[in-house]
Protein backbone atom coordinates (compact mmCIF):
# COMPACT_ATOMS: atom_id res chain seq x y z
CA UNK A 1 0.00 0.00 0.00
CA UNK A 2 1.35 3.23 -1.08
CA UNK A 3 1.05 6.22 1.63
CA UNK A 4 1.66 9.79 0.77
CA UNK A 5 4.66 9.35 2.41
CA UNK A 6 5.73 7.29 -0.77
CA UNK A 7 4.94 9.21 -3.80
CA UNK A 8 6.87 12.90 -2.31
CA UNK A 9 10.01 12.64 -3.00
CA UNK A 10 13.15 13.99 -0.83
CA UNK A 11 13.72 17.43 -2.95
CA UNK A 12 10.31 17.74 -2.79
CA UNK A 13 9.96 17.50 1.45
CA UNK A 14 13.06 19.66 1.56
CA UNK A 15 11.49 22.69 -0.55
CA UNK A 16 8.31 22.51 1.29
CA UNK A 17 10.37 22.42 4.19
CA UNK A 18 12.15 26.18 2.55
CA UNK A 19 8.42 27.43 1.82
CA UNK A 20 7.52 27.05 5.59
CA UNK A 21 9.64 29.59 6.73
CA UNK A 22 7.77 31.77 4.09
CA UNK A 23 4.38 30.64 3.87
CA UNK A 24 3.21 29.16 7.13
CA UNK A 25 0.23 27.75 5.45
CA UNK A 26 2.46 25.12 3.72
CA UNK A 27 2.38 23.14 6.68
CA UNK A 28 -0.81 21.27 5.66
CA UNK A 29 1.32 19.61 2.64
CA UNK A 30 4.07 19.13 5.41
CA UNK A 31 1.86 17.25 8.01
CA UNK A 32 0.68 14.37 6.14
CA UNK A 33 4.66 13.62 6.02
CA UNK A 34 5.60 14.07 9.51
CA UNK A 35 2.50 11.99 10.68
CA UNK A 36 3.59 8.74 8.49
CA UNK A 37 7.18 9.41 10.09
CA UNK A 38 5.56 9.27 13.45
CA UNK A 39 3.40 6.43 12.96
CA UNK A 40 6.68 4.65 12.20
CA UNK A 41 8.35 5.38 15.43
CA UNK A 42 5.58 4.85 17.43
CA UNK A 43 5.30 1.50 15.59
CA UNK A 44 8.40 0.25 16.37
CA UNK A 45 8.12 1.82 19.97
CA UNK A 46 5.22 -0.84 19.96
CA UNK A 47 7.04 -3.48 18.61
CA UNK A 48 9.83 -2.72 21.38
CA UNK A 49 7.60 -2.74 24.52
CA UNK A 50 5.35 -5.78 23.69
CA UNK A 51 1.36 -5.49 24.44
CA UNK A 52 1.66 -3.03 27.22
CA UNK A 53 4.08 -0.45 25.65
CA UNK A 54 5.61 2.78 27.98
CA UNK A 55 3.25 4.53 26.18
CA UNK A 56 0.23 3.88 23.69
CA UNK A 57 1.39 4.43 19.94
CA UNK A 58 -1.42 6.65 19.05
CA UNK A 59 -0.91 8.95 22.46
CA UNK A 60 2.63 9.15 20.96
CA UNK A 61 2.08 9.82 17.74
CA UNK A 62 -0.14 12.49 18.61
CA UNK A 63 1.73 14.19 21.20
CA UNK A 64 4.97 13.81 18.97
CA UNK A 65 2.79 15.46 15.87
CA UNK A 66 1.40 17.98 18.70
CA UNK A 67 5.26 19.04 19.74
CA UNK A 68 6.59 19.37 16.10
CA UNK A 69 3.58 21.27 14.86
CA UNK A 70 3.77 23.87 17.82
CA UNK A 71 7.78 24.38 17.53
CA UNK A 72 10.48 22.64 15.45
CA UNK A 73 8.60 22.07 12.47
CA UNK A 74 9.89 26.04 10.75
CA UNK A 75 13.58 25.55 11.32
CA UNK A 76 13.49 21.91 10.05
CA UNK A 77 15.77 21.88 6.40
CA UNK A 78 15.41 18.86 5.09
CA UNK A 79 13.63 15.09 4.87
CA UNK A 80 16.78 14.01 6.90
CA UNK A 81 16.83 16.56 9.48
CA UNK A 82 12.88 15.98 9.96
CA UNK A 83 13.69 12.12 10.92
CA UNK A 84 16.41 13.31 13.31
CA UNK A 85 14.43 15.84 14.97
CA UNK A 86 11.02 13.20 15.09
CA UNK A 87 13.82 10.68 17.06
CA UNK A 88 14.48 13.18 19.29
CA UNK A 89 11.02 14.19 19.77
CA UNK A 90 9.94 10.80 20.91
CA UNK A 91 12.55 9.84 22.83
CA UNK A 92 12.09 12.98 24.90
CA UNK A 93 8.02 12.14 25.50
CA UNK A 94 8.97 8.74 26.36
CA UNK A 95 11.34 9.68 28.85
CA UNK A 96 8.50 11.90 29.97
CA UNK A 97 5.81 9.57 29.81
CA UNK A 98 7.52 7.19 31.91
CA UNK A 99 8.38 9.29 34.70
CA UNK A 100 5.23 10.82 34.99
CA UNK A 101 4.49 6.60 35.38
CA UNK A 102 6.83 6.00 37.84
CA UNK A 103 5.78 9.37 39.56
CA UNK A 104 2.38 7.29 40.17
CA UNK A 105 4.01 4.18 41.07
CA UNK A 106 6.58 5.44 43.57
CA UNK A 107 8.34 2.26 46.34
CA UNK A 108 8.63 -0.23 43.53
CA UNK A 109 12.37 -2.37 43.46
CA UNK A 110 14.86 -1.93 40.44
CA UNK A 111 14.64 -4.39 38.07
CA UNK A 112 18.08 -5.53 35.82
CA UNK A 113 18.12 -4.19 32.07
CA UNK A 114 19.10 -5.70 29.22
CA UNK A 115 20.32 -3.05 26.72
CA UNK A 116 18.72 -5.01 24.18
CA UNK A 117 17.02 -4.58 21.00
CA UNK A 118 13.82 -5.39 23.05
CA UNK A 119 12.23 -4.75 26.74
CA UNK A 120 9.44 -6.68 26.14
CA UNK A 121 8.74 -9.13 28.86
CA UNK A 122 9.47 -6.76 31.81
CA UNK A 123 6.62 -5.53 33.97
CA UNK A 124 6.06 -1.34 33.17
CA UNK A 125 7.41 -0.52 36.48
CA UNK A 126 10.60 -2.21 35.43
CA UNK A 127 10.37 -1.42 32.16
CA UNK A 128 9.71 3.12 32.87
CA UNK A 129 12.73 2.57 34.91
CA UNK A 130 14.55 0.81 32.41
CA UNK A 131 14.16 3.51 29.76
CA UNK A 132 14.94 6.20 32.56
CA UNK A 133 18.73 4.47 33.62
CA UNK A 134 19.43 4.25 29.08
CA UNK A 135 17.83 8.38 29.14
CA UNK A 136 20.87 8.89 31.50
CA UNK A 137 23.20 7.17 30.54
CA UNK A 138 22.57 8.78 27.25
CA UNK A 139 22.93 12.14 28.32
CA UNK A 140 26.27 11.43 29.84
CA UNK A 141 27.12 9.81 26.06
CA UNK A 142 26.05 13.00 24.44
CA UNK A 143 28.60 15.12 25.92
CA UNK A 144 31.47 13.22 25.03
CA UNK A 145 30.05 11.76 21.76
CA UNK A 146 27.19 13.78 20.55
CA UNK A 147 27.00 11.56 17.50
CA UNK A 148 27.06 8.10 19.13
CA UNK A 149 24.48 9.23 20.97
CA UNK A 150 22.17 10.40 18.04
CA UNK A 151 22.32 6.52 16.65
CA UNK A 152 21.69 5.42 19.97
CA UNK A 153 18.49 7.76 20.13
CA UNK A 154 17.99 7.20 16.41
CA UNK A 155 17.73 3.57 16.33
CA UNK A 156 16.81 2.70 20.00
CA UNK A 157 13.95 5.57 20.19
CA UNK A 158 13.60 6.50 16.59
CA UNK A 159 13.60 2.53 15.61
CA UNK A 160 16.32 3.80 12.32
CA UNK A 161 17.64 0.88 10.75
CA UNK A 162 21.66 1.57 10.17
CA UNK A 163 21.07 2.78 6.89
CA UNK A 164 18.43 5.02 7.38
CA UNK A 165 21.02 6.76 10.09
CA UNK A 166 23.74 6.31 7.89
CA UNK A 167 21.50 8.44 5.70
CA UNK A 168 20.20 11.44 7.99
CA UNK A 169 23.77 11.63 9.64
CA UNK A 170 25.21 11.77 6.05
CA UNK A 171 27.91 9.16 7.20
CA UNK A 172 28.69 5.20 6.64
CA UNK A 173 26.10 2.33 7.46
CA UNK A 174 29.66 1.00 8.75
CA UNK A 175 30.19 3.85 10.75
CA UNK A 176 26.86 3.99 12.23
CA UNK A 177 27.26 0.26 12.97
CA UNK A 178 30.41 0.89 14.59
CA UNK A 179 28.76 3.76 16.98
CA UNK A 180 26.44 1.60 17.95
CA UNK A 181 28.12 -1.20 18.91
CA UNK A 182 30.41 1.05 21.07
CA UNK A 183 27.64 3.57 22.61
CA UNK A 184 25.95 -0.03 23.39
CA UNK A 185 28.81 -1.16 25.23
CA UNK A 186 29.16 2.00 26.89
CA UNK A 187 26.24 1.94 28.05
CA UNK A 188 25.93 -0.73 29.17
CA UNK A 189 29.03 -0.43 31.90
CA UNK A 190 27.56 3.35 32.65
CA UNK A 191 24.93 1.74 33.52
CA UNK A 192 26.14 -1.57 35.80
CA UNK A 193 24.44 -4.12 33.60
CA UNK A 194 25.52 -7.33 32.09
CA UNK A 195 25.44 -7.24 28.13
Amino acid sequence: MSTYHDVISEGEVTRLLDELRDEPDTIDRILPIIYDDLREIARCQQARYGSTPTVQTTELVHEAFLKLRSSAIQNLRSRQHLKRVSALVIRHLIIDHARSKLAAKRGSGQAPLSLNEELAGRDDTAREENVLMINEALQQLEKTCPRMAEVVTARFFGGYTAEEIAEMLDISVRTVQRDWERARAWLLVEIQLEP
